[in-house]
């Protein structure tokens, strides 16, 4: 048998195996949400959003669209500065428009000088109410065509502001019913000015189950140049697939998809569609994901290059393929949003088309194999995301927008890679007891994953793991970080290679402060972020309740360090600062941090706000601070000689009239002589004071003082 010393070493050993690989091997994954904006309430149930878009070249403005016709234009960390930027309503005077049904900005919206810029399009259904001829798109059919699918170009002016007068009519399709309207409207995001088919605009039609043999309403995507050419309200471009083809429109670029979700440019190098699809083959009907190269006909013949089928079909705008920088283990994954018994869960799945996932030219057209299932990359627990309609968005930096329709509010999505450090050394230590790992693993294996989880939920493992502390070095040039109960610096971080500075309450991200715009700091934001902490703390903390404060600090060379510095779970508080106090010291970091990347957009700062936060924290820090047996003490009542009640009352009644009406001083004209009795009536006039004070402070009704100062009068 091995000895005591042998066995301890070997159990730290293993478990130090364990830890290390599979730490390494299965890095946790912790996503985080930041509220980035707030959308208005619905006026009533059946309006529904259409789309949410962000201002291209500049991440302060959101636009949303509702099924109403109301275009509204959000201000990013602004809920009060939201503003109706159109109402289609206003512009029907014969009352015929229906709903709008989709919504795009012009690729150069932002670029002042270039043509589309202030440029917005609309796509909305209206009743045929004239008998004005127009120029429309249909086909020669009985079925009649009471309904127009219209597509309007605006412009806003120098106030940007709607101008009235640029409204313009690019495109009129004649659709069948109310449902057979315009889907999406959308550029090619990674087209560019000097590339061919920049400012192409894609309009995707939805199916008639009617008309579904037409070309034009079996489910198709349209592509023109929306600029006005001569007399013509748009243009066709000349590579469109079906240019010089007499029997299809020459605008047609593909038809025959069926019923079409959205459709999403996968790759920025090539041109190529992915089209999100409800499809029917071989009589069933089933959602597909298919690329298209342009100039399919899928009425007969079903796509070859797809990447998924599912009997469960996707929503619209629940399809993209991630850019951003702040969730690595997402980046250039295409992701779907999907719902899984209640629950909402965010996939992802290959591009790749392996040949596999082709379907068979032969007479059977059976698939050779199984399509391989979406992986799941995040539960969507959060309660801000517990929603019957969610959507997902990006935005121009190619971040992760989710937007829960319910509550119109909008949050960005970040990551956080928590995993264990482990020293090498002790990784080294481990080899020369492998003859024991192997002898006493099956006695041990169990013992020991029971304590690496117990420690691993802990809430003290948590905070080991993480830095607990920071400081300024004394050339105020660099960032100090500590691990816990060490002295000497863990790792020193320059102010100069600080990119983002943030604050997270528990798993929700409270402030970020970054070089971009919005992103600065000021008397307004500490306001603010003093509020969020007070409701925070005023909160009750059950036993299992855990209380976080941490700071997050990404660099240049893309490394993220989070310290930990408060920590309390139920009653027992982990680390060893007060809550106030590090809700102090993490505002005054936001603002060096500003005051150094972000100086354009961070105010000068005064004296410290006396939120509701800070007033609670002062009233409370005597009683907070003492014992709780002094605290008791306070209104136990004090022994007094019979002789000396009468003066005591006297004095008790001044102190009481002093206190009620905000007055410090005493007045004690009726003091005893002697030494005895002032002593008894000073630890009477204490007694009260202490009284008072805890009625002031909430701690003692109004019944529960008289009795208190009752009890102190009569003692006996």
């Amino acid at each position: 048998m091995l000895n005591a010393k042998y066995a301890t070493f070997f159990i730290f050993s293993l478990c130090l195996f364990f830890v290390s690989e599979d730490s390494r091997a299965n890095k946790e994954k912790q996503y985080l949400l930041q509220k980035v904006a707030q959308a208005p309430q619905l006026e009533t149930k059946k309006d529904q959003w259409l789309i949410l878009l962000e201002q291209p070249g500049n991440s302060q403005y959101y636009y949303l669209a509702n099924k109403r016709g109301k275009v509204y234009q959000l201000e990013q960390d602004d809920t009060a500065n939201t503003a109706l930027l159109l109402d289609l309503q206003r512009f029907s005077s014969e009352e015929s428009m229906l709903q709008l049904t989709a919504f795009t900005l012009h690729p150069n919206f932002s670029l002042r000088d270039q043509t589309g810029f202030g440029t917005f399009y609309t796509a909305h259904v209206e009743k045929v109410t004239s008998n004005r001829k127009r120029q429309r798109l249909k086909v020669s059919t009985t079925t009649p065509l009471s309904y127009d699918a219209i597509v309007i170009e605006w412009q806003l002016n120098a106030d940007k502001q709607v101008d009235e007068s640029s409204q313009r009519e690019v495109l009129r399709i004649a659709v069948p019913t109310l449902e057979n309207g315009i889907k999406q409207l959308g550029f090619n995001p990674y087209s560019k000015s000097w590339h061919d088919d920049f400012a192409q605009l894609y309009i995707s039609l939805s199916q008639s189950s009617e008309l579904k043999q037409q070309p034009l309403y079996s489910g198709a995507i349209l592509r023109i140049q929306p600029q006005r050419n001569g007399i013509n309200s748009y243009s066709v471009p000349l590579d469109n697939p079906y240019y010089a083809n007499e029997k299809f429109d020459k605008t047609l670029y593909l038809f025959g998809a069926g019923n079409i979700n959205q459709f999403i440019w996968p790759d920025r190098y090539d041109s190529q569609l992915l089209i999100s699809h409800q499809y029917n083959f071989k009589n069933t009907t089933r959602h597909w994901l298919s690329y298209s190269d342009g100039g399919e006909d899928w009425r007969k013949q079903a796509p070859t290059k797809f990447l998924y089928q599912n009997k469960k079909m996707l929503s619209a705008n629940s399809l993209l393929v991630y850019r951003g920088q702040n969730a690595p283990s997402l980046r250039n994954k295409l992701l779907l949003l999907t719902k899984n018994q209640k629950q909402w869960q965010l996939n992802s799945l290959s591009h790749e088309i392996s040949p596999e996932t082709r379907l068979e030219n032969n007479q059977s057209n059976k698939q050779r194999k199984v399509l391989p299932s979406p992986t799941v990359e995040w539960l969507l627990k959060q309660q801000a995301l517990q929603t019957s309609h969610l959507t997902l968005y990006r935005d121009n930096r190619g971040e992760l927008l989710f937007f829960n329709e319910d509550s119109g509010a909008i949050y960005q999505l970040f990551q956080q890679d928590i995993s264990l450090d482990v020293n090498k050394s002790q990784e080294n230590g481990f080899s020369w007891i492998t003859f024991f790992f192997f002898t006493l693993l099956i006695l041990l294996i169990g013992y020991v994953l029971y304590q690496m989880k117990t420690q691993q939920q802990s809430a003290k493992a948590f905070v080991r793991r993480e830095f607990s502390n920071l400081t300024l070095s004394e050339d105020k040039l660099s960032i100090k970080l500590f691990k816990r109960h060490e002295k000497e610096a863990e790792k020193i971080v320059a102010l100069a290679d600080v990119k983002q500075f943030q604050i997270l309450l528990g798993d929700l991200v409270v402030s970020t402060i970054n070089t971009t715009m919005g992103h600065g700091f000021n008397a307004d934001h500490e306001q603010a972020l003093r509020e969020i902490f007070h409701i925070e703390q005023i909160a009750k903390m059950t036993d299992n309740k855990i209380r976080r404060i941490n700071i997050a600090i990404n660099t240049q060379a893309k490394k993220k360090h989070v310290i930990c510095l408060y920590l309390r779970k139920g009653s027992d508080r982990i680390t060893k600062k007060g809550y106030f106090t590090v809700v102090d010291e993490a505002i005054d970091w936001c603002w060096l941090i500003a005051k150094n990347i972000n100086s354009e957009q961070t105010g000068e700062r005064s004296l410290k706000s006396k939120s509701t936060a800070d007033i609670v924290h002062s009233e409370h820090k005597t009683h907070d601070d003492t014992p709780l047996h002094k605290q008791a003490a306070i209104i136990r009542p004090v022994p007094l000689p019979r002789e000396s009640i009468v003066e005591s009352k006297k004095v008790a009644e001044v102190v009481i009239s002093a206190k009620n009406n905000d007055e410090i001083t005493l007045v004690d004209n009726h003091a005893a002589t002697t030494i005895e009795l002032a002593k008894v009536e000073t630890d009477l006039v204490n007694a009260l004071e202490k009284l008072v004070k805890l009625q002031q402070q909430g701690f003692l009704t109004a019944d529960e003082f008289e009795q208190a100062k009752a009890k102190l009068y009569h003692f006996k």
